[in-house]
């Protein structure tokens, strides 16, 4: 339970600022106007026409629209209708039966048997990214992250390297696209427009690369030790006819888009606020040292170094790679003391909710300690207030595979260098559905 109880909405007539210029201001910089509104209250009602929407900003509100009136709450409707376009039914959007069915199909991907697996994999790539620096270069720290995780995750997920492939790149244009669709209106897949044109003939080329695969792993029934191999043997034991061959593909490129972004961008954020804070990196570099000193990496050297954990959890609350999420109402809803209409929309707000004082103290501050094991006992983090990975049943099914495959990429860079911004370096966090550096993250390689 957080310190402070939550407070009654707040009507756009009575939020700070200029009232035309609301529109204007969540256009060009949506982040710094949530820090602006945040403030005033716990529950407030945004300046938006034709739907009803909400910005909660207390845990206890999180948590009626997460747990306890989730059922109540679908995705937004334009997340569902493009989602639905590009994947057709899928865990991401789907609701009630379906979508317990498709979680249990899809959670012994992600068990502890399977995670330490792909933990080898994470290891061998972070290696071969490695092996292409050279101390004193400068590297887009944006791009090189997106390279390992392109690489780590489709290995992992489809059995496959697609880096530098004509397929890898279909993959990555594919989510760029997905992910502009989902932040505008709703354009139907029939509208001849160019963005259109090209989603339709992404989507058949994957299909056609991936469907044959596939089939052809089915026939043979071999475990190639992935996420596309296990979905197949859930096909071969499904009695329904529902999981298909195309709901194989669907699944495991929703999977992957929806984890590709949030991982590379969560980790260039922690590089740098290691680099800016050198008490932090010192403590770090100190403990990977010790424990790689006398063996190599493995998930029993990671369980061996908390501070790690601790540092990548304080970088995700302070620049949360997944900022914003939203819910709508299907029916009329009561949160808190307060009802609102069926349709409404409900923006959940990990950047806002994390710089709360009551709940973080000097929340500005990059102080890992807040997550170390003496701090939570004296200090606990009330639940619902650390949304990186959201909460609650629809919580992200690959927090477990991304936070392993994150501490394995920091601990063996961090190992053999020190990151430092290029000179002139100006760091800018941008809101474009998910949070990113504006101007990319060049940083100098410095071996240690």
């Amino acid at each position: 339970m957080a310190s402070t109880s939550t407070r009654g909405i707040i009507p756009t007539a009575a939020l700070p600022g200029p009232q035309k210029n609301h529109a204007k201001a969540m256009k060009t910089d949506l982040l710094g106007y949530l820090e602006q509104i945040a403030p005033q209250g716990d529950f407030l009602k945004l300046p938006i026409p034709l739907v009803p929407t909400y910005l909660i900003n207390h845990p206890d509100l999180v948590q009626e629209v997460m747990v306890r009136q989730s059922r109540r709450f679908h995705k937004p409707f334009n997340v569902k209708y493009t989602a639905n376009q590009i994947f057709g039914d899928n865990l991401f959007t789907s609701d009630g039966e379906l979508w317990k069915i498709l979680r249990s199909v899809l959670q012994p991907g992600f068990s502890t048997e399977r995670l330490q697996d792909y933990s080898q994999t994470m290891i061998d790539y972070t290696e071969q990214i490695m092996a292409g620096w050279q101390p004193g270069e400068s590297v887009d720290l944006c791009a090189a992250m997106g390279e390992v995780t392109l690489r780590t995750s489709t290995r992992c997920f489809f059995g496959l390297d697609l880096y530098s492939s004509q397929a890898g790149d279909n993959l990555l244009r594919f989510i760029e696209l997905f992910f502009q669709r989902i932040s505008g209106l709703p354009v139907p897949a029939w509208v001849p427009i160019p963005s259109n044109r090209e989603l339709k003939r992404i989507i058949r080329d994957l299909n056609q690369f991936f469907l044959p695969i596939i089939e052809a792993r089915r026939q043979s029934g071999e475990d190639h030790g992935d996420i596309m191999s296990m979905l197949i043997q859930a096909q071969a034991a499904d009695k329904t006819g529902y999981i298909t061959g195309q709901q194989v593909c669907n699944e495991v490129s929703n999977l992957f888009a929806a984890g590709y972004e949030l991982v590379a961008y969560s980790l260039a954020f922690t590089f740098y606020l290691i680099s800016q804070h050198p008490a932090v990196e010192a403590k770090l570099l100190a403990e990977i040292d010790r424990v790689l000193a006398t063996q190599p990496m493995s998930t029993e050297a990671l369980a061996q170094m908390p501070y790690l954990e601790q540092v990548l959890q304080e970088s995700m609350r302070l620049l949360p790679a997944a900022a914003i999420t939203s819910r709508q109402a299907i029916m009329p809803v009561t949160i808190g003391d307060y009802t609102v209409p069926k349709n409404s929309m409900i923006l959940i707000a990990p950047w806002t909710l994390h710089r709360r004082a009551d709940i973080f103290p000097e929340p500005e501050k990059f102080d890992p300690e807040r997550f170390s094991a003496d701090r939570q006992t004296s200090h606990p983090i009330p639940n619902f207030s650390h949304l990186t990975f959201a909460a609650g049943p629809r919580a992200c099914i690959g927090k477990a595979f991304a936070m392993m495959q994150m501490r394995i990429n920091l601990a063996l860079i961090l190992q053999r260098y020190r990151l430092i911004p290029a000179p002139d370096y100006e760091f800018q966090p941008v809101f474009q559905f998910n949070t990113r550096p504006r101007d990319g993250m060049p940083m100098v390689l410095q071996a240690r």
